[in-house]
C-alpha cells in the first residue's frame, strides 16, 4: 500500500466507527440535554448489542458507546486528526462535517480534558495546513458557522445552553474546584504524593510499577479530607484496585526518576523531529498523513497529563505508521 492508500483505508474505518459513536452520542444529547424523550426510546435498542446498554450519567454528560465520558474523550482525541484531514482531501461543504461532529461530541462529553486537548489539536492542525490569508478566511468561516450553530441552539433552549456553557467554564477552573470537586482532589493529591516519592528517589526512582506502594504514605491531608475515594478505594486494603498515578510523566518520575522520564521524552523528541522533517520533504499527498500523525501525537502527549497508562492504543498505532513512513522514504 502507498502512504495515500494507508491514509484513506484507515480513515475510512475510523469514519465508519465514528458514525456509530456519533449516532449514539447525538441521541444522548437529545435526551439528556434537551429532554427529547423519543431519543431515549431509540437508545434502548442498543441494549440488544454487546457493551452498549444505555445508562444515563447523573451529571448529564454523554459517553456514547464508551464506558464513561473520559473514555469517549480518549476516543475523540485518537480520531480527531483523521477526521480533520477530510478538509484537506475532499471538496464541498461536506468535508467539514466530520470535524463538526468531533467538536459537537467533545462539547457535550463534559470532559475537561477533551475540551482542552481537542481545541489544541484543532489549532495545531490549522497552523500546519493554512497560510496567513487562509487562516483569516478559515477563522471567518468558523465564526459564521459557530454563530449559526449556537443561534439555532439558543433558539431551541437558550437558558439551558447558557447554564451548560457556565458549567463548562467552571469545570476548567481546576484551582477553584480543588476543594469542591472530589475528582480534582484525588488527582492532584495523588500526583503530589508521587512528586514526593520522586524527591526521595530522584535519579532512578523506586522501580517500575511501584508508585502505588510508595505514594500511599504521602497522600496529603487536603486531598483526603471529606474525600470518599481515598476511604473507599485508595486507602481501602480490601479494595483490589491498584491506585492510579493520574499523570504518566509524574508516575515515570516517581518510578524511574530523571533517567526514565528523560528516555521517554527523548522518544517524543525523535517523533516530532522526524515528522517535522516529513512536512518539509514529502509530497503534498503524503503530507496529509504526516499532519494527521502530528495532530494525533500532540493529543496523546497532552492526554498523558491526566492518565498514567501506556495502554493508549492510538499512540502505538500511529507510531507503527511512522515506522512505515520512515521505511517507505528511506
Amino acid at each position: 500500500m502507498t502512504l495515500e492508500q494507508v491514509l484513506f483505508s484507515i480513515r475510512k474505518v475510523f469514519l465508519i466507527s465514528f458514525f456509530i459513536v456519533f449516532l449514539y452520542g447525538f441521541l444522548e444529547i437529545l435526551y439528556s440535554v434537551f429532554g427529547f424523550h423519543p431519543a431515549y426510546l431509540i437508545l434502548r435498542f442498543f441494549d440488544y448489542f454487546p457493551f452498549t446498554e444505555y445508562d444515563s450519567d447523573i451529571n448529564g454528560r454523554i459517553s456514547s458507546v464508551c464506558w464513561e465520558p473520559p473514555a469517549l474523550a480518549t476516543y475523540l482525541i485518537t480520531i480527531s486528526g483523521w477526521m480533520f484531514s477530510y478538509v484537506l482531501t475532499h471538496k464541498g461543504i461536506l468535508k467539514y462535517v466530520p470535524s463538526m461532529m468531533i467538536l459537537l461530541l467533545t462539547y457535550y462529553s463534559g470532559s475537561r480534558t477533551a475540551l482542552v486537548v481537542i481545541l489544541i489539536q484543532l489549532i495545531v492542525f490549522l497552523f500546519i495546513v493554512l497560510n496567513r490569508k487562509q487562516k483569516m478566511k478559515t477563522l471567518f468561516y468558523l465564526s459564521v458557522i459557530s454563530v449559526l450553530f449556537f443561534g439555532f441552539v439558543f433558539l431551541s433552549d437558550g437558558n439551558k445552553v447558557i447554564r451548560n456553557i457556565e458549567k463548562k467554564i467552571e469545570s476548567l477552573d481546576f484551582k477553584g474546584n480543588l476543594k469542591s470537586n472530589i475528582s480534582n482532589q484525588s488527582r492532584f493529591g495523588i500526583q503530589y504524593a508521587n512528586l514526593v516519592v520522586f524527591s526521595e528517589n530522584p535519579i532512578i526512582g523506586v522501580g517500575f510499577g511501584q508508585q502505588g506502594y510508595h505514594a500511599i504514605n504521602h497522600y496529603p491531608a487536603w486531598a483526603k479530607k471529606d474525600n470518599y475515594e481515598f476511604k473507599q478505594i485508595y486507602l481501602n486494603k480490601k479494595n483490589p484496585t491498584f491506585a492510579p498515578g493520574y499523570n504518566l510523566y509524574v508516575r515515570l518520575l516517581a518510578e524511574t526518576g530523571i533517567v526514565g522520564l528523560g528516555l521517554f521524552l527523548s522518544v517524543f523528541f525523535i517523533i516530532y523531529k522526524q515528522l517535522k522533517k516529513g512536512l518539509e520533504n514529502f509530497t503534498s499527498n503524503d503530507k496529509v498523513l504526516i499532519t494527521v500523525l502530528i495532530v494525533s501525537f500532540v493529543g496523546f502527549t497532552l492526554n498523558w497529563l491526566q492518565i498514567d497508562t501506556f495502554r493508549v492504543y492510538g499512540f502505538w498505532f500511529c507510531l507503527a505508521i511512522m515506522f512505515l513512513i520512515n521505511k517507505e522514504k528511506a
